[in-house]
C-alpha cells in the first residue's frame, strides 16, 4: 500500500499556510515580539555593551583630553621660559604707540627691532606660530607692544593698537599675575591653535603680557579621531554583540525551550501542548484543515505489565516512527496521549482517510517489539463548514474507539473459536 500524499499545489499551499500560522503563534504574535526572551536578551546585551562602551569612552576621552592639554601646556611653558629670559622689559615702559618706533635714532626703536628679531629666532627654534606682547596703557586700555608677525602680514599689529575684545579677559587675568591656558584647542580661520598668556615681570611686578600661539592641528585631528571614532566603533561592537547574542541564544536556548514546550520528549513528535495551541490558532485564523485522523496504539498496557515500561516506550517510539513516516506529507503529527496520536490533515476525504488507515495498518504488519506484533486503531472525521477542530478531533477519537472495540470483539471471537476447536 502506498503512502498517502498531499496532492497538488493547493494542498501544498494549505500546508505552508498552516505551518506559517503555527510558527508565528508558537514564537508569540508580532504584537508580543518584545516579550520574546531572545529579543529581551538582545536588548539587555545591547544596553550592557553600550553602557560599558560609554564608560570606556568617557574615561578614554578624559584621559586623552587631559594628556593632550597637559602636553600642549608643557610645550607652551617651555617656550615661555625660553622667551622671558630674552625679553627686553624696557619695551613695556618705552613703547606706547607706533610713533615711538619710527625714529631709528630712538632707543625704543632699537629695542623694538631687537625684540622682533628675538621673536623670529624663537619661532624658528620652537615652531611657535605667533608671539606678541601687550600691556595696559595709561588710559587703562590694553594695547599691543611688540608683534612677532612680519610687518607686511595682514594680521600684523602696530604698537599701541588695541587688543581684540575677545581676548581682553585672558589678558586681564595674565596682568593679574595668572598664567592663562585655554580650556580647548581653538578653531580659527588659519587652523587649530593652542593659545596661552603669561605675565611678564620686572622688579617682581607684572609689566605686561606675552601671548604664545602655536599650531595644534595634529593634536586636534588625533583627538577628533578619538572623539568620533570611538562611538562608531562602540556602535559596531554593540551591533555585533547583539547579533552574536541572538544567534547563540537561538542556537542554545530556543531549541531546548521549543523541545520542552512543543515537542514530545519520547517520540520527538509534536506534543499535546502543541496540538492545543495549533488547533486554537487554526480556529482563529480560519486555516483550512480538512479533517483529523486519530490513532491509538493497541496493547500498550499488556506490554507494560508483561515486559516492562522500557518495552512499552520502545513500542510507542516504533508506532510514532510509522505514523510520522506515513503522514509526513499529510499534516503535522502529534502525540496527544500515552498511546494516542493525532494527524491534522489539510486535504482529506473519506477515500483518502480509508487509504491512510490501510496504509498505517500495512506498515505495522512486519513491525514487532520484543516479539510482539504492533497494531494500530485508526479513526477519522472530516471537518464540517466552520466546525471547531476540537469537535472534529472528538468525532475522530470516537470513531477510533469504535474501531478499537470492533477489533477487540474480533480478537475475542477468534480466541473463542480457537478454544472450541481445541
Amino acid at each position: 500500500m502506498k503512502r498517502l500524499k498531499v496532492k497538488g499545489p493547493t494542498a501544498r499551499r494549505a500546508v505552508g499556510e498552516a505551518k506559517a500560522v503555527t510558527g508565528m503563534q508558537h514564537g508569540k504574535s508580532r504584537s508580543g515580539r518584545w516579550s520574546r526572551v531572545d529579543v529581551q536578551v538582545s536588548v539587555i546585551v545591547a544596553a550592557v555593551v553600550a553602557l560599558s562602551f560609554l564608560c570606556v569612552y568617557a574615561f578614554n576621552y578624559q584621559v586623552t583630553y587631559r594628556d593632550m592639554i597637559e602636553t600642549l601646556k608643557e610645550r607652551s611653558d617651555s617656550i615661555y621660559s625660553y622667551v622671558e629670559d630674552s625679553l627686553d622689559k624696557s619695551t613695556f615702559a618705552t613703547i606706547d604707540q607706533a610713533a615711538d618706533v619710527d625714529d631709528p635714532d630712538d632707543a625704543a626703536y632699537g629695542a623694538y627691532r631687537e625684540m622682533k628679531e628675538a621673536f623670529k629666532r624663537v619661532k624658528a627654534a620652537t615652531g611657535v606660530r605667533y608671539l606678541y606682547t601687550a600691556k595696559r596703557a595709561d588710559d587703562g586700555t590694553l594695547i599691543y607692544v611688540v608683534d612677532g608677525l612680519p610687518s607686511d602680514s595682514e594680521d600684523f599689529r602696530y604698537p599701541g593698537d588695541p587688543i581684540e575684545p575677545e581676548i581682553v579677559d585672558e589678558m586681564e587675568r595674565a596682568l593679574a599675575n595668572e598664567i592663562v591656558y585655554p580650556t580647548d584647542i581653538k578653531s580659527t580661520d588659519w587652523g587649530h591653535i593652542f593659545v596661552s598668556y603669561y605675565p611678564i615681570h620686572a622688579d617682581e611686578r607684572v609689566v605686561g603680557v606675552i601671548g604664545i600661539e602655536f599650531d595644534a592641528e595634529r593634536q586636534f585631528e588625533a583627538f577628533r579621531t578619538v572623539r568620533f571614532g570611538t562611538p562608531v566603533i562602540g556602535a559596531l561592537f554593540c551591533l555585533v554583540a547583539v547579533a552574536v547574542a541572538v544567534v547563540l541564544f537561538r542556537r542554545i536556548s530556543n531549541p531546548a525551550y521549543r523541545d520542552l514546550a512543543n515537542t514530545d520528549y519520547l517520540t520527538k513528535l509534536k506534543s499535546r501542548n502543541a496540538f492545543e495551541v495549533d488547533v486554537e490558532n487554526w480556529n482563529r485564523a480560519g486555516t483550512r484543515v480538512s479533517g483529523i485522523v486519530a490513532i491509538d496504539l493497541d496493547g500498550l498496557k499488556t506490554v507494560n505489565d508483561v515486559l516492562g515500561h522500557a518495552a512499552g516506550d520502545e513500542l510507542i517510539r516504533t508506532a510514532a516512527e510509522i505514523v510520522a513516516g506515513r503522514c509526513e506529507d499529510v499534516g503535522p503529527v502529534y502525540r496527544v496521549g500515552g498511546d494516542e496520536f493525532a494527524v491534522c490533515c489539510f486535504e482529506l476525504d473519506e477515500e483518502g482517510a480509508r487509504n491512510l488507515a490501510c496504509d498505517l495498518r500495512a506498515a505495522c504488519a512486519d513491525a514487532t517489539v520484543e516479539g510482539r506484533p504492533l497494531s494500530l486503531s485508526v479513526g477519522w472525521a472530516l471537518r464540517g463548514e466552520g466546525e471547531d477542530l476540537r469537535d472534529v478531533h472528538r468525532r475522530a477519537d470516537g470513531r477510533m474507539y469504535e474501531e478499537k472495540a470492533r477489533a477487540r470483539t474480533r480478537r475475542t471471537r477468534t480466541s473463542d473459536d480457537e478454544g472450541e476447536r481445541a
